[in-house]
């Protein structure tokens, strides 16, 4: 700054002697304004090269050109010499600034001189609490450009780190590790959006293998039940094809034998009757369950006439039929449906269970469900079956079965009635013999149309 000073004064000073003017006033402020500044032993002469003589000077004296010359030249900052030694608090052969500058025409040169005395020497030098207070903030800067730098980097990092696993499908992401600025807001914003996608592929992939196994399990259901009914079918129609083609092969056949065979083969249609029966209300309970009208029942009174109609008809056979429920047990149900899974149970215990009892009651009750058992005092059946019981043509003994004329629907159609009206069945061998079935009935509500005709409960 000092030296851009200097070379400002001396281009100045050469313009105004250019320019024909007058340099003493300019000299004179120069010589009052640095009093007090680190150009206040400044020595500036010009002169006229012409007629080698000096035109104005501020400053002490300072040596000609030649002078210097003779006694040696500037080395770096200093003079090797002593010159104008007289010159009080100066040393003069220690020079911090020394240039001749000459105008364009040369007519004119400026001698400018700056010794390094003490006060300049310290106006460069600075003093040493300025430099350690920079030092320190230097160091503070650095320290808190690091910091910064590091806080920034560990979001880059983990950014990286979400981008690898990321395209190696990783799980989803957690976001509390990004700091909570800018970077980490947005890292954030894009950790939440991959999230949020990726469980939404998940799921969508979740649904589609479910989607995939349930179309898989319904195909194999839909074989395995074509296979059953032609089976099924081909059982009493084979059967009956056979009775016939022997009657028709043997026109001298004992009439005896020729009604024997025509009762056999009657007795086989109608076997073949109830399976398609059974298969028409199996299909109608599962394609039209939303179709099915709900209606308030007492139960009491409907399974006592149920319980009358099977001791007139004979069904209960030499079974006998207690009934335990109690009055006012009012529920949603459906008179064909309920009628069907009852006449169904009381036959299957019936055919089966070889038995002398049957009861129905019930058992417990909560707020939205009655809960009732229909249990015989029978042999029961092994245990390893009691998962299938419930399924389409099963039987324990096939048999036993077709000689008691059962079809393998019964209580699959039990099950469907009792879900398609909004309840639940299990079974299990009951402790001391026999089957016991627990089913559940919704309670009546007084505002029908808030009730989920398929739902649920656990007996």
């Amino acid at each position: 700054m000092i030296r851009t000073r200097i070379e400002f004064i001396n281009s100045h000073l050469i313009n105004l002697m250019e320019d024909g003017e007058d340099p003493t006033s300019f000299l004179q402020f120069i010589s009052n304004y640095h009093k007090t500044t680190a150009l206040n032993n400044l020595s500036l002469t010009l002169y006229d090269a012409y007629t080698d003589t000096i035109i104005t000077q501020i400053g002490f004296p300072s040596p000609p050109p030649e002078q210097l010359q003779s006694c040696g030249k500037l080395e770096g900052s200093e003079i090797v010499a002593n010159i104008n030694d007289n010159s009080v608090n100066i040393q003069p052969d220690k020079a911090f600034y020394y240039n001749v500058d000459s105008s364009a025409d040369g007519r004119y040169n400026v001698k400018t001189f700056l010794p390094l005395d003490a006060n300049l020497s310290a106006e460069v030098q600075g003093f040493v609490w300025p430099r350690l207070i920079v030092l320190l903030a230097c160091v503070g800067i650095t320290i808190l450009i690091y910091i910064n730098t590091r806080h920034l980097s560990k979001n880059i990092r983990l950014l990286r780190d979400f981008a690898s696993k990321a395209a190696n499908d990783y799980d989803c992401y957690a976001v509390s590790e990004f700091s909570n600025d800018d970077l980490g807001e947005i890292s954030q914003q894009i950790v939440n959006i991959y999230n949020t996608r990726k469980s939404a592929i998940d799921e969508r992939d979740h649904e589609h293998d479910v989607a995939l196994k349930a179309s898989i399990e319904r195909a194999d259901l839909k074989r395995e039940l074509t296979n059953n009914i032609s089976h099924e079918l081909k059982t009493p129609a084979g059967i009956i094809k056979g009775y016939i083609d022997t009657i028709i092969e043997t026109p001298d056949m004992k009439e005896e034998t020729r009604q024997h065979f025509l009762l056999k083969s009657q007795e086989h249609i109608e076997r073949l009757c109830h399976i398609l029966n059974d298969l028409s209300t199996m299909t109608r309970l599962e394609d039209g369950q939303q179709s099915i009208t709900l209606e308030k029942l007492d139960f009491k009174e409907f399974v006592d006439n149920i319980a009358n109609e099977i001791i007139e008809c004979g069904l209960h056979g030499n079974m006998t039929l207690i009934v335990d429920i109690p009055h006012s047990c009012p529920i949603q149900g459906n008179n064909t449906l309920l009628s069907t899974a009852i006449i169904n149970l009381v036959r299957n215990a019936v055919a089966y269970s070889k038995g002398s009892e049957i009861r129905l009651r019930l058992v417990t009750e909560n707020q939205r469900f009655y809960t009732f058992e229909f249990s015989d005092n029978g042999q029961g059946v092994p245990e390893d079956a009691i998962p299938l019981l419930f399924e389409r043509f099963f039987r324990v003994d096939k048999g036993r079965s077709r000689r008691a004329g059962g079809t393998g629907l019964g209580l699959p159609i039990v099950r469907s009635s009792i879900n398609t009206i909004g309840g639940s069945i299990t079974v299990n061998n009951g402790e001391n013999g026999g089957l016991n079935f627990i089913f559940t009935l919704q309670k009546w509500r007084h505002n029908p149309d808030q009730t989920n005709p398929n739902e649920k409960t656990n007996a």
